[in-house]
This record gives structure tokens, C-alpha cells and sequence, in this order.
């Protein structure tokens, strides 16, 4: 297929299926050596951790044939033809990245095997669907140790290789949830902790050759098709979802991988981005948290803000334009209920 990542060692997590396995198909055909990782082996068919989702037997069908686990995803990449010509290749790790122990596990196996680790991609990671009324501790856990505490653990120990090698590429599952989504509040804090902690990690790293970016990932994975029968058993009808739902998820995760392969590749050297990509085509970037509709008063001379100015000031000047708006999951259940 390539040798644009030709030499090149990679860690993919969460690649036992979905965008993670097709990523290491596409890059091991572009010649890099990839660890495959899940946490356990076999794959469950239920996104979500500590829920279970009421499939009928067309979900089962389709889940079946997108499912897997690490060495199912190694056997993908290693008796594909275009890898074969390639010469990439991949090995299995099962490894639980919510535990610094296993994030070293996965760094050790791709020195010892390889020599060297250029490139960490973090894919993996648990969610928890559910107000926050009804949340737990171990639910806020279960998010915030599989996506943010994860990718410091893996890069803790992938940068002392990095460093020396003067060369590396990082790139981090954010999602959109960053934007903060009803009933996802665990999520959302760990997607934008991971868009906050790339954008730091980028300049503390500038000087290193190492480029840290991240990504928000849309495409009809497992959490797709559970969300639709999680929505479905709650009486909602599954062309009212379809409707409503963003067009990137209606399409196979395959679609958008060479754009999360080429970030990875030696001359694409930008750094502290937070890309949006879909499986619908559409590539674009996040931006940072600027600030807007300022107002000002000079407190050293005038005192403090008093609640008569602030009542007669904020809702001309600091809330002017601002659109009052609940985020939702990408399915707004609230849009269908009667």
C-alpha cells in the first residue's frame, strides 16, 4: 500500500476493533510495526461500561462482524496482503490502560520487540451514559482513568524514548463530548481534559520533535449501534435516531483513517491541534476556548462590580448573542419524546 510510516513502531490502544483495528491495518500497509491492545481477550457487544443494552438479533449480526479483541485485530493486520508487501506487522498485547503497571507493559513490548516507539495512539475508552443525579464515584472513574489518566500513564512512559530518539507522534481520543453533553458529565470531563492536557503537552514539547494532537472521531462503531438500541427499547423509533443522528455515523470507521494515519507520519508536523474528523468526510479543527464579549471596569479606580451594574451590564454586554442551549448526546432523545 505504502511506506509512509516504513520503520516506524506504533502502540494503538482500544484496537481490538472499530477505528482502533482499522488504523492498525492501514498503518502497518504503510510499513509500521504496530502493538494491537485491548483490555482482556474476547469483546463484549455492550459499549458501556456497568450497562447492559437490550440488542435484538439484527444488532448481534452486525456487532458480530465489527467486533474483537487484540490478537483478533493482529491476525486482521498480519494476513492482510497489503501489509505483507509492506512489511509491517503487528503483535497482540492485552493490557488494561487505566493501570500504570499495563501502560508500561504495552511501552515495554514495543521496545523489547522493536528497538524503539515512535508513534502512541490512546483510541481506547470506557464510557459511562447517565445523568449526573444518578452517577457514582466508580462511574466518574471508569471515564476519567480509561481516557485522561491513560494517556498521561502512556505518555509518562513512552517519552523517555521519544526524547532520546529526538522524534515521536501522539495523538489522544478527545470526542466531542468536550463540549460537555447531557448525560455523558463524566465523559465530557475527561474528552476536554484530554483536549486541554493536548494542547499543553504540544508546547511543553516543541523542542523535543514530538507532535501531540487529538482527535474527535464520529463513524458507526459499537457505541453507535448500542446507542440505537438503548434508544430503541425506550420506545424511540430507530428512523427518528437515524434522522437525527450525524451523518458520519451512519458509515464504517474506515473511511476516515488515512486522515489519523497521516497525523502520525514524520512530515506532518503540526502540534496542540484537536481535529474533528467523520466517517462522512468532513476534516476540521476545534478551537481553543477564546474569550469573548468582554466587559471591563476599572476596579483599582471605580471599587467593585456591584449588583446594580451587573444586572444593568451583563445581559447587554456579556450574554449579548449568547445562544442558551442544552448539549445533548449525539441522539437528542428529548427531540422524540411525546
Amino acid at each position: 500500500m505504502g511506506n509512509l510510516l516504513k520503520g516506524r513502531v506504533a502502540i494503538i490502544t482500544g484496537s481490538g476493533q472499530g477505528i482502533g483495528k482499522d488504523l492498525a491495518v492501514w498503518m502497518a500497509a504503510q510499513g509500521c510495526k504496530v502493538i494491537t491492545n485491548n483490555r482482556k481477550k474476547g469483546s463484549s457487544m455492550q459499549a458501556h461500561e456497568g450497562k447492559t443494552v437490550l440488542l435484538n438479533e439484527d444488532d448481534k449480526k452486525k456487532l458480530s462482524a465489527i467486533i474483537g479483541d487484540a490478537e483478533s485485530a493482529a491476525e486482521a493486520v498480519n494476513t492482510n496482503p497489503d501489509v505483507i508487501a509492506a512489511g509491517g506487522e503487528a503483535y497482540p498485547v492485552y493490557a488494561d490502560i487505566t493501570k500504570l503497571e499495563d501502560c508500561k507493559k504495552l511501552v515495554d513490548t514495543a521496545i523489547e520487540k522493536w528497538g524503539r516507539l515512535d508513534i502512541l495512539v490512546n483510541n481506547a475508552a470506557a464510557t459511562w451514559t447517565g445523568n449526573i443525579k444518578e452517577m457514582k464515584p466508580e462511574n466518574w472513574e471508569v471515564c476519567v482513568r480509561s481516557k485522561l489518566d491513560s494517556s498521561f500513564y502512556l505518555i509518562y512512559y513512552a517519552l523517555p524514548y521519544m526524547v532520546k530518539q529526538h522524534y515521536g507522534r501522539i495523538l489522544l481520543a478527545s470526542s466531542e463530548g468536550q463540549l460537555g453533553l447531557a448525560g455523558m458529565c463524566a465523559y465530557s470531563a475527561a474528552c476536554g481534559g484530554v483536549a486541554a492536557m493536548t494542547r499543553g503537552a504540544a508546547q511543553d514539547l516543541a523542542e523535543d520533535g514530538i507532535c501531540v494532537n487529538a482527535y474527535t472521531p464520529n463513524a458507526g462503531t459499537r457505541s453507535w449501534f448500542n446507542m440505537l438500541a438503548e434508544y430503541r427499547a425506550e420506545g424511540i423509533p430507530p428512523e427518528a435516531i437515524e434522522a437525527g443522528a450525524p451523518a458520519a455515523q451512519k458509515h464504517p470507521p474506515e473511511r476516515m483513517i488515512p486522515v489519523l494515519g497521516y497525523m502520525c507520519a514524520e512530515e506532518f508536523t503540526a502540534s496542540g491541534l484537536v481535529v474533528k474528523l467523520g466517517a462522512d468526510g468532513e476534516v476540521s479543527l476545534w478551537t481553543n476556548m477564546d474569550k469573548y464579549n468582554a466587559m471591563f471596569k476599572d476596579l483599582w479606580k471605580d471599587g467593585a462590580w456591584t449588583v446594580e451594574e451587573l444586572r444593568e451590564r451583563m445581559p447587554k454586554e456579556l450574554l449579548k448573542d449568547v445562544q442558551y442551549t442544552t448539549s445533548t448526546l449525539a441522539v437528542n432523545k428529548g427531540s422524540y419524546e411525546e
